[in-house]
């Protein structure tokens, strides 16, 4: 058999490995190996009989023990005996991994925001995009027509094109998407895309008052907004905007408006989910196949953590503050006393919560196409 017969069995066997780990662990046994493992028609026929988006080599979070951590985000692999944490670490961050703190994450990148009140007036941008694995990055400077009065409220990546390989978002193709406040409490939104700059992006078609301080949440790849009694969409692929009609979250509306206390998030069947904790009540609403909302489960907080340890009727005289939501759970918490507690949205039980669990975590994956290095033990 000739050497272009015999990569052709290679790469079909190579074809059939079962993971990305054991790809790029297969790619270390010698250069012929490696070589056809690189091969981007290999890569993307790969990537097609294996649709799972890549593993998750763990977690980026702000915050230990409930305090924001001094030596920026730290990383925890989701699998301590495979990933090796020292390639995860973002000290490569222009100024240190401390003037940073985390506002999204998509693939196998982060992107962060500059703790302004640690390094204001510092010569570091805005925003930073980086893929810890390979330890690169991208600067974002705000747009050059904002003066100071200017303040991003929020930002979100938004998917690239699909590259030859496969990949969705990588450091050559990902957008961001930024909500921008002037002094007159306006929200403007920009779309910042690699190898360009800012672009503006209209959303009046939406509400002429657009307010990105009522952010609901994140899910099934989208972020939601309420504006009055609108639920606004942030499409996380297309950066489009639309918006539909919210359910009657609580019989007093005009009462309780104010008081944001409505989520929404992934059920652990992937449905969306809103919930909503009012006077001492969680209530949870699901999204029908047609799009419409159906009140779910509701339960009485009090009645539900009464055997959890510490429990004091007490508790429930006041606000209940909602402190982490995630698939299927919230962390909640008196607003007067940190004994905090996990709701599950779907069997409505109560669990003791630690407060170690109540910071936002961000998940990142091994870069698709794999980056062919040693990130791996063994």
């Amino acid at each position: 058999m000739n050497e272009s017969g015999s990569d052709y069995v290679l790469e079909l066997v190579l074809e059939r490995v079962d993971s990305h780990i054991s790809l790029i662990r297969a790619a270390a046994v010698c250069r012929r190996w490696r070589r056809a493992i690189a091969d981007a028609a290999f890569l993307r026929r790969y990537h097609s009989l294996h649709a799972p988006a890549p593993p998750v080599a763990g977690y980026y979070c702000d915050f230990v023990g409930g305090r924001r951590s001094r030596v920026g985000p730290v990383f925890t692999p989701s699998s301590p005996s495979v990933v090796d944490a020292r390639h995860f670490s973002l000290d490569f961050l222009p100024g240190g991994a401390a003037s940073w703190t985390l506002r999204d994450s998509r693939g196998s990148l982060l992107l962060l925001r500059r703790v302004r009140f640690q390094f204001c007036g510092s010569e570091l941008p805005d925003m930073v995009v980086c893929e810890p694995l390979t330890r690169r990055y991208r600067c974002i400077y705000p747009p050059a027509d904002l003066d100071n009065s200017w303040y991003c409220l929020e930002s979100y990546f938004i998917d690239g094109d699909a590259d030859e390989a496969g990949g969705r978002i990588s450091l050559s193709n990902f957008r961001v998407l930024g909500m921008f406040n002037d002094r007159e409490g306006d929200t403007h939104v920009a779309m910042y895309t690699v190898g360009s700059s800012w672009s503006e992006k209209n959303i009046d078609h939406i509400t002429p008052s657009f307010n990105c301080s009522c952010l609901m949440g994140h899910g099934g790849g989208c972020w939601y907004f309420v504006q009055g009694r609108a639920l606004i969409i942030l499409d996380g692929s297309t950066s489009d905007f639309s918006s539909s009609e919210l359910p009657p979250l609580v019989e007093d509306w005009d009462s309780h408006a104010l008081d944001r206390d409505f989520f929404i998030t992934n059920g652990r069947d992937g449905k969306l989910r809103i919930f909503t904790v009012f006077d001492g009540t969680m209530k949870v609403f699901v999204r029908l196949e047609g799009g419409e909302w159906m009140l779910e489960k509701r339960v009485l907080l009090s009645e539900a953590t009464r055997d959890l340890p510490g429990y004091k009727p007490s508790f429930f005289s006041t606000h209940q503050f909602v402190h982490m939501v995630g698939a299927g759970y919230v962390i909640l918490s008196p607003m007067d006393d940190l004994w905090m507690f996990s709701i599950n949205l779907e069997t409505m039980e109560a669990a003791p919560a630690v407060e170690s669990m109540a910071s936002w975590v961000y998940g990142c994956e091994l870069p698709w196409p794999p980056t062919l290095h040693a990130c791996l033990d063994g």
